[in-house]
């Protein structure tokens, strides 16, 4: 069999891998910074869990009890969500009185089908160069050094050279096969629909479209209560662990779907990828693993809450975004370097784009200043993020 040809494409100074939040956010942040930057999607749909997935809830931007923790580009992209779908945004965080929510937190519910158009737009307008259907299948290594990447494509195999690689992919597909230390995680069975029901045409008709799409989650829920008895947990590493996920998830689906009448429900929704939580994460300089409340790090590159706690302050280290053996390699979103509860604290939306916004910030300044992720300022870091909003001190 003859080898299959490589294409050689143009160059970036940074390719970001993955177009969930994280992707966007570090695109977005690298595109602004003056580096000539290139999105990667395997799919067609932007937004990654929190469409492709139906995760269609802005997790909290606040600490739960009225402090913001969070804003730049991840307010940004809130705010994008809200602008064009419905919503549930509390009115002293700005949403509007006819559609707030009971609760009081800065989060809200959006539209999986609309926001995937907006995030395209939002791109355009900020300078960054997407590619869809394509798979950033290899890293071409010299040494520890990435020299660009192999993808595949419909219309064949090409190659991008770049001088930096954010991964946001959700799995650390690029750094693992770069060889940088990673670890597993463990996920309980979980596979969201959004299901129409004669009561939520009622709402639409009454012209509250979020009420009107309703979540059903089959399987566990965050603890693992649902998860069926004896079942093993999943990884998600394997092309046959995703296939068993995503079939059994959808057997509990169709379980529920028999339990109507076939007139009474429709769903409006599959998800188009499966609900992982936590795939893969690199082992970076710092693990950050969830003890860090009200500790301040002299290497912040933001803070966040805990969507799960009232009143949690953290910081996020610079040092949870790469490992320095691979100096032009960076991490985003949930594959970051953080073990145990630190994983869950930040592998939700809005810390996701706050770690894209910090590593697409930090590779477009190592283009500018011929610095690596360990040598670059980490003042000079700071001082573009506040420069573009983000909040750092607890």
């Amino acid at each position: 069999m003859n080898e299959p040809k490589v294409k050689q494409m143009q160059a970036y100074d940074v390719i970001v891998v993955g177009g969930g939040v994280a992707g966007i956010a570090a695109a977005v942040a690298a595109a602004r910074g003056g580096a000539k930057t290139l999105l990667m999607e395997k799919s067609v749909i932007l937004g990654g869990l929190a469409t492709l997935g139906l995760i269609s809830w802005y997790e909290p931007l606040c600490d739960g009890a009225g402090k913001q923790m969070i804003s730049g580009i991840p307010e940004e992209l809130i705010r994008l969500a809200v602008s064009e779908s419905f919503d549930n945004l509390p009115v002293q965080w700005g949403g509007e009185q006819e559609s707030a929510g009971r609760h009081s937190t800065y989060a809200t519910r959006f539209s999986p089908t609309v926001v995937p158009l907006l995030l395209v737009e939002y791109l355009e307008k900020n300078g960054v160069a997407l590619r869809l259907d394509t798979w950033a299948t290899y890293p071409c290594m010299e040494r520890n050094l990435c020299k660009g990447l192999l993808v595949e494509t419909v219309g064949g195999r090409e190659f991008f050279p770049a001088s930096f690689i954010v991964d946001a992919t959700g799995d650390a597909t690029v750094c693992h096969r770069a060889g940088v230390p990673t670890e597993l995680g463990e996920n309980y069975l979980t596979y969201t629909t959004h299901v129409l029901t004669q009561k939520g045409g009622e709402h639409a008709a009454a012209g509250n479209f979020c009420k009107a799409r309703e979540w059903h989650m089959a399987g566990s829920s965050l603890t693992g209560k649902g998860h069926p008895e004896g079942m093993k947990k999943f990884r998600g590493e394997t092309a046959d662990d995703v296939t068993e996920f995503v079939t059994l998830g959808g057997k509990l689906a169709l379980e529920y779907v028999r339990k109507k009448g076939r007139n009474e429900r429709d769903l409006m929704t599959l998800p188009a990828m499966p609900n992982y939580r936590t795939i893969r994460r690199i082992v970076g300089e710092y693990e950050f693993d969830g003890t860090e409340h009200e500790q301040e790090f002299e290497n912040a590159v933001g803070r966040m809450g805990d969507f799960r706690k009232k009143g949690m302050h953290y910081q996020l280290p610079y040092t949870t975004l790469y490992n320095k053996d691979f100096p032009n390699l960076f991490a985003a979103g949930r594959i970051i370097s953080a073990k145990g509860e630190g994983w869950e604290i930040t592998r939700v939306i809005p810390v996701a784009a706050l770690s894209g916004q910090a590593a697409g910030t930090a590779a477009a300044l190592c283009q500018k200043t011929g610095t690596v992720n360990h040598t670059l300022s980490v003042p000079l870091l700071q001082e573009k993020l506040r420069d573009a909003g983000v909040l750092l001190k607890l």
